[in-house]
């Protein structure tokens, strides 16, 4: 039988390490936006060429980023219920095992577990 089991020391390393991208991708996504804003104010009214590119690339780009950092931020919300979640298992399965072991010890009469529950 295949057993399945979550990493969460694993997830945790890789939640911290996501843990600031969203808040860089939204700077990023705002510097490229005030940068190709720069560009084209010093286009002047020649250059509507240049500056239909620029715009486009500043929109598309800054969309981007700001999906991306989107993206990461639902990806560590998930990591962060996904260990929550493995978490709340291993106590509730420990649980159980903790009454079964105890149901157990009383019924055969162990006089150390009995002492113990």
């Amino acid at each position: 039988m295949t057993r399945y089991a979550i990493d969460a020391h694993g997830v945790s390393r890789e939640r911290l390490a996501l843990a600031h991208d969203p808040a860089e991708l939204r700077e990023c996504a705002s510097l490229v936006g005030a940068s190709t804003s720069g560009g084209l104010a010093s286009l002047g009214d020649e250059g509507d060429v240049l500056r239909v590119a620029l715009e486009r690339f500043r929109v598309v780009h800054t969309h981007a980023l700001d999906a991306v950092a989107d993206a990461a931020d639902a990806l560590g919300g998930r990591l962060d219920r996904s260990t929550l979640e493995a978490r709340a298992a291993e106590l509730f399965v420990t649980a159980q095992f903790a009454g079964v072991t105890t149901s157990s010890a009383v019924a055969l009469g162990d006089p150390i577990d009995a002492a113990a529950s």
